[in-house]
């Protein structure tokens, strides 16, 4: 579902700054300021990372928790695949809301990836 069609900059995302989204997306070889999002609310069975989650341990029980009792986290940061979408940033929510049997999860989907 489609709830900003964007683009919305980098500097405009709720995660501005975040090391982790910055990290990754430098890991892509992209700088963060010129990339753009828009913002969704995806299926978390799509989410690529999700195939493997029965088997993770390393999330804390503090953001599954904090999650269980209705805190709102930032969304998460994708981009998108033939199949879904990867994750850039996010790992702990996305398994938390997996863990907890949430259907999906608000999303910043990168959409501008500079020239």
């Amino acid at each position: 579902m489609l709830i900003d069609p964007g683009p919305i900059p980098y500097r405009r995302i709720e995660l501005f700054g975040d090391p982790d989204l910055e990290h990754g997306l430098r890991h892509m070889g992209l700088e963060p300021v010129e990339t753009a999002y828009r913002l969704l609310e995806i299926p978390i069975e799509d989410i690529g990372e999700t195939r493997s989650m029965a088997s993770w341990t390393g999330t804390s029980r503090q953001v599954i928790e904090a999650m269980k009792q209705g805190h709102k986290f930032p969304p998460i940061v994708v981009f998108r695949t033939a199949v879904g979408w990867n994750l850039i940033d996010g790992v702990n929510r996305s398994y938390s809301a997996w863990h907890l049997g949430l259907t999906a999860i608000r999303a910043y989907e990168l959409i501008q990836i500079p020239q």
